[in-house]
């Protein structure tokens, strides 16, 4: 049985239902967009820089190996000193040992030739003028006459010789001379000849090198081109995916908006009070119905109540108003063995309600027993004697 004499209260928070409404509506909305979104996957320009990656990295291939190619030839080809080796040797020989195959084949005969008029210009002129001159001067065939002839030759082939022997020294020094400048120019040419294989060398390594450059500046190129297309590729991929999350997020930045933000509530408090605390107001009520009230003074002096004058008579307990209001209640029986309730409990002539009616007792939902207001007594009815029975 419920605690007769204990109230209660219950204490509730409630939003608005435009708040909650809201909240229920923003709920089935993200719902729906986290559903609906799906994931994208790579994009062509992407899928394209997977497959073109492969042959990006090796395109410098064919041209690292022509750059490996030319390093090659550089290095096989000629040095400058091999170049130079011929010539050099050529301009290091003795200028003398070489003068010889220099000299004009002219010298000699000319150096004849001036021997020869040399000894005809004795035979015909100088040797006869002396003889002739001896000759007048008496001297014909003495010693001294042939002394005079002798000297005038030895001085006629001394000048003779003289001329022949500057005419083959002047002849020599020009071989000679010939030889040095020979020397030179071969000198001069394996300069030359070494400086060209040097820039040879070199034209074969720059060449080399830049083949080797291109080599790499193409994987580069390629390598960029895939990066480009994989960097598009991604930026397109990340459109197409805030695409489908752009419902989402904006179903998150509209639920942001209440972040920080004082939800109106209000509160509501149920009193539930106990089956005797109403009882007692009810009976409070009942006993003032019963209360003396006295109008006039002297011999107008009059002492009534307040149900007297409801019901026009004289009335002085619950069950007299209630029979006076009621005509139809059975009169009211002692209280027998059969009968077990209140003096005043009378028989229901048809149900509980009837009986409670004729009696003035007052249904209890909370405890689900009747009240008599009179002594706060509880009953509970009992259909199997057609009665009311005390509780406890």
């Amino acid at each position: 049985m419920a605690n007769l004499l204990q109230s209660s209260q219950l204490v509730s928070t409630n939003a608005p239902s435009y708040y909650t409404n809201y909240l229920s509506n923003l709920a089935n909305a993200g719902t729906a967009a986290g559903t609906n979104a799906q994931y994208v996957g790579a994009q062509p320009l992407q899928q394209q820089a997977f497959q073109d990656v492969t042959g990006a990295a090796s395109a410098y291939q064919p041209t690292l190996t022509a750059a490996g190619n030319t390093l090659n030839s550089a290095t096989n080809a000629t040095s400058p000193l091999a170049a130079a080796s011929p010539y050099l040797s050529q301009a290091t020989t003795n200028p003398a040992a070489e003068a010889n195959q220099y000299l004009s084949s002219y010298l000699m005969p000319a150096a004849q030739s001036l021997s020869d008029i040399n000894q005809n210009n004795i035979n015909m002129n100088l040797n006869p003028s002396v003889l002739a001159a001896a000759t007048g001067s008496g001297q014909f065939g003495s010693s001294r006459a042939n002394q005079a002839i002798g000297q005038a030759d030895v001085l006629a082939n001394q000048q003779t010789n003289s001329q022949i022997a500057n005419l083959l020294n002047t002849g020599y020094q020009n071989a000679l001379n010939s030889a040095i400048q020979q020397n030179q120019v071969a000198n001069q040419a394996g300069s030359t000849a070494a400086s060209a294989a040097g820039t040879g060398q070199s034209n074969l390594t720059t060449a080399g090198q830049a083949q080797g450059n291109l080599a790499a500046q193409n994987q580069n190129l390629g390598l960029s081109d895939i990066n480009a297309l994989s960097t598009l590729g991604q930026q397109q991929q990340t459109i197409a995916q805030n695409q489908q999350l752009f419902p989402l997020d904006t179903l998150s930045k509209v639920a942001g908006l209440l972040q920080g933000q004082t939800v109106p509530t209000s509160t509501e408090t149920t009193m539930n009070a106990s089956p005797l605390s109403g009882a007692a107001a009810v009976a409070s009520g009942v006993q003032g119905l019963f209360s003396p009230i006295t109008t006039g003074t002297g011999a107008d002096k009059v002492t009534t109540n307040l149900a007297s004058q409801l019901v026009g008579s004289n009335i002085s307990s619950l069950s007299g108003l209630v029979k006076a209001l009621n005509p139809f209640a059975s009169t009211p029986q002692p209280a027998s063995p059969s009968n077990p309730a209140a003096p005043d409990t009378v028989i229901p002539t048809t149900d509980a309600a009837t009986a409670a009616a004729n009696n003035g007792y007052i249904y209890d939902p909370a405890s689900g027993t009747y009240i008599d207001p009179n002594t706060n007594s509880a009953f509970s009815w009992n259909p199997d004697k057609n009665s009311f029975d005390p509780e406890g």
